[in-house]
Formats: C-alpha cells, sequence, structure tokens
C-alpha cells in the first residue's frame, strides 16, 4: 500500500515516501539526465529539486534503521545500453541491485530485464515516462504506473512490487488513487539515503555527469557521503554508462572496507510497509509503524525523531505530547 508524508529535513537530507503508495506532496532530486559520451543514447531530462517544505519524512521509505556498513544498492531511468552488464558485475560480487525502470525504456532492451531477473536482482516500478506524477490527473497518474506494472508483473510475478515516484515527487491523493485500485499492492514510493545531492562531500551521479566531474571524483564522493552515513538506500542512474563504470571503481573498495550489501525488501522499513501491503488505508501511511493510521493520529517519526499528525490524509508537524488534538500517540 503507498504512503503519506511529514515535514521534513532540509534538501542535503531529502527523504521519499513509502508503503504501498504514500502521501503528502515531496519533490527531491532524483537524477536523469542523459549522459553526453558515456554510450547512453537517451536524450536528457529535467530535474527538479524540492522545497524544504515540500519534502516529508514519515512516509519516506528510507534505509535509517540498516546496521551500520550495510548498504543497498538502487539504479533508476533504466534498462540503460549496459543495464546486463552492471547486473552481472553485480551478481559476480555477490551484491543484490533493485533497477526501478521507466517501462518507455523496454522496447530492443527486453535481454537487460531478462539479465536483472536471471542474475538474482530485483525489478521495480519507476512508471511508463518519468513524468512528474504530482502534475497528472488522476487517470494518468494509473496510467503511468499501471503500463510499466505490466512489464514488472510479467517478469517478478511474484513481487515484491516497489515503486520509486519520478523525482521523489509523492503526496497524499497519488497515494489514495493508487491505494483504490490494483496498483495498491506497490509498496513505496521508495527513496533514498545517499546519492541525492551534488556538494562538496556528496554527489548525485546524473549531476555529476552533466557538470563534467570525473568518474573518479564522482565515486570519491559517494565514497564519502557513504562514510559519513555509514548506511542506507543508495541512488544511481544504470541510464548512464558512466554510472556503471562508477559502481565497479567503488563496489571493490566498499567490500575491501567490510560493508555488507542487502536486498531492498530487507530494509526494515521496506519490510514493514510490504507486511501490511493491501490493507485498508485508514488515513495516512506511517513508515514508522509500517501501517495505516486513522486520522489525528499522532506518531513519532524513526527518521528524524519529530513528531507528525496525520490531517486529512497527510502529515503535519506535530507538538507530541502537548498535542491536544492527538487521538492516540505512537512514541518511538
Amino acid at each position: 500500500m503507498c504512503q503519506n508524508a511529514v515535514p521534513m529535513l532540509p534538501r542535503s537530507r531529502v527523504l521519499a515516501s513509502f508503503f504501498a503508495l504514500s502521501a503528502v506532496a515531496c519533490v527531491a532530486v532524483s537524477g536523469c539526465a542523459a549522459d553526453a559520451g558515456d554510450g547512453s543514447d537517451e536524450a536528457p531530462d529535467g530535474e527538479t529539486s524540492s522545497t524544504e517544505e515540500e519534502i516529508v519524512s514519515e512516509r519516506q521509505l528510507m534505509g535509517s534503521e540498516l546496521p551500520a556498513k550495510t548498504l543497498a544498492l538502487t539504479y533508476d531511468d533504466g534498462p540503460g545500453p549496459r543495464t546486463g552488464e552492471l547486473a552481472d558485475y553485480l551478481a559476480q560480487h555477490g551484491v543484490p541491485g533493485t533497477f526501478f525502470i521507466n517501462g518507455m525504456k523496454l522496447p530492443g532492451r527486453q535481454a537487460m530485464v531478462d539479465k536483472v531477473i536471471g542474475r538474482g536482482h530485483l525489478l521495480a516500478n519507476h512508471t511508463q515516462h518519468h513524468l512528474q506524477l504530482t502534475k497528472l490527473s488522476s487517470a494518468n497518474v494509473l496510467k503511468e504506473v499501471s503500463d510499466t506494472d505490466a512489464i514488472v508483473r510479467a517478469e517478478q510475478p511474484g513481487g515484491p512490487f516497489l515503486i520509486r515516484a519520478p523525482f521523489g515527487a509523492w503526496n497524499g491523493a497519488i497515494a489514495k488513487n493508487l491505494n483504490a485500485t490494483s496498483m495498491k499492492k506497490y509498496v513505496g514510493s521508495v527513496f533514498w539515503d545517499i546519492g541525492g545531492e551534488l556538494t562538496a562531500t556528496s554527489a548525485a551521479d546524473w549531476d555529476c555527469w552533466g557538470k563534467g566531474l570525473s568518474i573518479t571524483h564522482c565515486g570519491d564522493l559517494y565514497m564519502s557521503e557513504i562514510h559519513a552515513r555509514k548506511r542506507g538506500i543508495v541512488l544511481m542512474h544504470d541510464i548512464h554508462g558512466k554510472s556503471v563504470d562508477m559502481t565497479k571503481y567503488i563496489l571493490p573498495k566498499l567490500i575491501a572496507e567490510g560493508y555488507k550489501f542487502v536486498k531492498l525488501q530487507d530494509v526494515p522499513s521496506i519490510k514493514r510497509a510490504l507486511a501490511s501491503a493491501g490493507e485498508p488505508d485508514q488515513g495516512c501511511q506511517s513508515a514508522t509503524l509500517g501501517r495505516s493510521v486513522a486520522e489525528n493520529v499522532c506518531v513519532e517519526a524513526r527518521r528524524d525523531s519529530k513528531w507528525y499528525r496525520c490531517v486529512d490524509g497527510e502529515w503535519i508537524g506535530s507538538a507530541g505530547a502537548a498535542d491536544a488534538k492527538c487521538t492516540q500517540r505512537f512514541p518511538l
């Protein structure tokens, strides 16, 4: 079932929605600009970043609860020309990957998707055309998700079914819409902890390539952020050949440093969400509790230890114990 959201941290700590379709508007940087000259044949995609007010945490499925030195690798916007090569490389190192695909990229690349499945990785839904869902009608949102679901379902009929909204853009209306259809089987929107922003100490691969950074420079920035956060869901984009090469640059380093790699469905917040997928939507989906809660229920979020209250299907900031409107409270 899709999830709801809660007002969140500044852009440098961007989050993502959760459960079989979460709620509240959230737009975050999730790169997909084309990689000029690296073997990708895609046209550039524009990227947007969210304001602090648009980013929310209680609906975001992230990896902050993983043990230290534990990562889940995710790749967006494929399948690309080298997705099969990447799937092979990860499997050779015993590392599971999750590939959030855009259905429109499939023609001519079925073999890439077959390789992802054949090598034991997870296929997931990144919608058909990589459009910002918060700007689409309910009917078009459903079509964007269901068209790519047809591909995912054919390859992976038993699930698990995970979704990541393009640009991280997700809200309560989207969640409610999808949860009223057969797409309620999806858990999401899945966000990321690492790889969302290019700074002096962190990186977003698509932005690295757009700004002309080398593979080693971008890879070193990913390593810097990984060292700082110590755990989490890592975002990269297999549509870019340079991102495949960067994976080959950083993965041996991470393995040598003792990092472990888990399947995305084993990330605690996602595992909780999967356990409640398909259950009735009471109002707001809580990433902390792993289930839906009713109007005016208050939850202390695992992600930022702040309190949020469910109001009209969305999460808003709450004073917790001092909030007289809370009908029920769930502290950490």
